[in-house]
């Protein structure tokens, strides 16, 4: 069973066609990066897994569950929505801004999920969220608000929170592309940790020596299609397809 099976998803935004006919299937515990020039639909594609854009056509199944299915005129057709959430909990999410509650401290950021979402007891809460602070380097922030940290401590916050609702899945939305070159490194090492600890995750990124050291496969996406995927050494030093050896040559 695949942990993700996106099949022959289609996704336009008025006349602009974005997602044109992807299929994507993520194996438990297996760290795929995708790549590709921007407006290729890589951010787009991860939000239509976790529900936050609704697809036009395919289906998507998350843990062998499908949140959408083809009907018979080919059209995406979503199971309810109780259900939807339900399934979609399993999914975590870090966007490349971070999007943490600006007037909460760090503690109740990564605290309130799983309270209110989740019920379980804030004493549990609190002792889960500063086990996952120490884990990302940042418990002496526990009382911090986002204005008084960096963007790479914001964004391991963000994955701290994301966490802390147990996902069998991570979804990364370009995590570093908002961060200065030295704050990089600290937001891949806590992924670079998560993926050691085989965390299933997939990974939209221009960081590509974290795509060729750590990705256990690379999709190219270019114009709303995956156009090749395969094996780091593969893509990155035998590309089949001109498309990615140009768009490789330009970022290599």
């Amino acid at each position: 069973m695949y942990m993700i099976e996106a099949k022959n998803v289609y996704k336009s935004f008025g006349n602009l066609q974005v997602l044109k006919g992807v299929s994507l299937n993520v194996n438990k515990g297996e760290v795929v990066a995708v790549i590709g020039p921007s407006g290729s639909g890589k951010s787009t594609l991860l939000r239509c897994i976790i529900h936050l854009e609704v697809i036009d056509k395919g289906s998507i199944i998350i843990g062998g569950q499908p949140i959408a299915y083809e009907d018979e005129e080919g059209r995406a057709t979503y199971v309810p929505d109780k259900q939807i959430r339900q399934i979609c909990k399993k999914v975590g999410m870090v966007f490349q801004n971070f999007n943490l509650f600006p007037h909460k401290t760090v503690l109740e950021n990564i605290i309130e999920a799983p309270i209110v979402v989740n019920k379980m007891p804030k004493k549990e809460a609190i002792d889960m969220a500063e086990a996952l602070l120490e884990r990302v380097g940042l418990l002496d922030k526990r009382d911090s608000y986002p204005s008084q940290l960096s963007g790479g401590q914001k964004q391991r916050v963000a994955i701290a929170r994301a966490l802390a609702m147990k996902p069998d899945i991570m979804l990364f939305d370009e995590p570093t592309s908002a961060l200065d070159p030295e704050l990089t490194g600290e937001v891949l090492k806590v992924m670079r940790d998560l993926a050691e600890d085989r965390m299933t995750m997939v990974v939209v990124t221009h960081e590509m020596g974290f795509a060729r050291e750590v990705g256990h496969r690379i999709v190219f996406m270019d114009g709303g299609e995956i156009i090749e995927e395969g094996l780091p050494e593969e893509i990155f030093y035998n590309p089949r397809n001109d498309r990615t050896r140009n768009f490789l040559k330009q970022v290599l």
